[in-house]
């Protein structure tokens, strides 16, 4: 099976991502969880309601952001293959 074919069938999804316990990634998730979760016990019904859509804005900026880079990512590596296959040799 072709990659295309793995992309239309979802066994290749861009959007997932997986990252190893100990690792940056995963240790700057566990502050982010710490700290969330210290500022919720802290805040009253008003404010966690404001931190609630400000995460739900962040999110969705972030979501925005990293398709649009996925998308010139994508853009990218095809018009470099184009540029491969067209040189002279």
């Amino acid at each position: 099976m072709g990659i295309l074919e793995e992309l239309w069938y979802g066994n290749i999804s861009p959007c997932e991502k997986d990252f190893k316990k100990g690792s940056k990634y995963s240790e700057l998730l566990g502050y982010i969880v710490r700290h969330e979760e210290d500022l919720q016990k802290r805040l009253n019904d008003e404010e966690k309601e404001i931190f609630e859509k400000f995460t739900e804005c962040t999110n969705e900026m972030y979501g925005i952001a990293e398709r649009e880079a996925f998308v010139r990512g994508f853009v990218l590596g095809a018009r470099i293959i184009i540029e491969v296959m067209t040189a002279e040799e």
